[in-house]
């Protein structure tokens, strides 16, 4: 008779064994085993592994594998404030680095590899994972620290990509390579990211005057600060609401069970974030406790100052 298998989550130890063995290239046979467990997950064994629990070296082994092996996602996530900062300015440091080399190549030397290829590939702002690895977990760490850190270097790769917009220099050696015989020779794919150089210097303000320019700069940087803030607020909301079992009747008898007793005895404790307020809106049968997370999400008083900062990025973009 043929065993169902049924795949169930690993432990972090477990997960840390796996991710070494990626690394290293390891290929443990699940029939080596000395205890013979018959759980096999492909060709490692999981059965003898736990023990000391060290979660992070999960995401480090990934990381070390994707610097060399294409099929690995290529994001290593950075585990403390410090990692995080000194990463965000040695990409800042970088991304100048690369404007400037840009900027230094004479106008009638501008080729499409030594001009738009480098704005194109990391440290661009839009093609490089690392800026990823700084700033994303302002949105989803529970350490305050770590989202701390992630805010300010969203904060600084935002306010660096202002200013490579406002490159005067680097916008004349687009232009210039526009004009070449080797542009207009360009394929499709290449001719696109040409146009969509020039469309964002010139939606930075490059083509106006100088002094509107500079007014445009001030506005995009008041703007990314007010988008910057918003995102902090929503990423460190503390609100917690308390719900008996009876008040959320509807939901699922997991979902209650999972947040009961957790902060006040007999009762669930509900934050504002996504996992418990979808289910309540889709799920629970009472209208009051629907109201009540409803108001605390988009009330006045709602995520500190955010309705403050949407009127005033209404403002700034008007």
């Amino acid at each position: 008779m043929s065993k169902t298998t049924t795949i169930k989550p690993l432990c972090p130890c477990c997960f840390k064994a796996f991710s070494t063995s990626i690394v290293l290239d390891d290929n443990i046979n699940t029939s080596s085993s000395s205890n013979n467990n018959d759980d096999d997950e492909g060709s490692f064994n999981f059965g003898s592994i736990c023990g000391t629990c060290e979660p992070s070296q999960v995401e480090r082994a990934l990381a070390t594998k994707a610097a060399s092996d294409t099929s690995v996602p290529p994001i290593q996530w950075l585990l403390t404030p410090q990692e995080i900062n000194d990463a965000t300015q040695s990409i800042l440091a970088e991304t100048k680095c690369n404007l400037d080399e840009i900027a230094s190549i004479p106008l009638s030397d501008v080729t499409f590899e030594n001009t738009l290829a480098k704005l194109i590939c990391p440290p661009n702002y839009k093609t490089n994972p690392q800026i990823a690895a700084c700033k994303f977990l302002q949105h989803c760490s529970t350490d305050a620290q770590l989202r701390e850190a992630a805010s300010s270097a969203g904060e600084q790769f935002a306010k660096s990509r202002v200013e490579g917009r406002m490159r005067k220099d680097v916008y004349e050696r687009v232009v210039a390579f526009s004009k070449t015989e080797e542009c207009r020779q360009l394929g499709e794919y290449e001719r696109h990211f040409v146009g969509a150089a020039l469309q964002d210097f010139e939606r930075a303000g490059l083509a106006l005057s100088e002094e509107d320019g500079k007014e445009l700069q001030r506005l995009l940087e008041e703007d990314s600060r007010v988008c910057s803030e918003y995102g902090k607020n929503l990423g460190s909301d503390t609100t917690k609401l308390f719900f008996t079992p009876e008040e959320l009747k509807g939901c699922t008898e997991d979902f209650i069970q999972e947040r009961l007793g957790k902060d006040v005895e007999g009762k669930c404790t509900i934050t504002l974030k996504y996992p418990d307020i979808i289910p309540i809106g889709q799920t629970c049968e009472v209208a009051e406790t629907r109201r009540l997370v409803s108001e605390a999400r988009e009330g006045v008083n709602a995520y500190k100052n955010n309705l403050d900062l949407v009127a005033e990025g209404v403002q700034l973009r008007k």
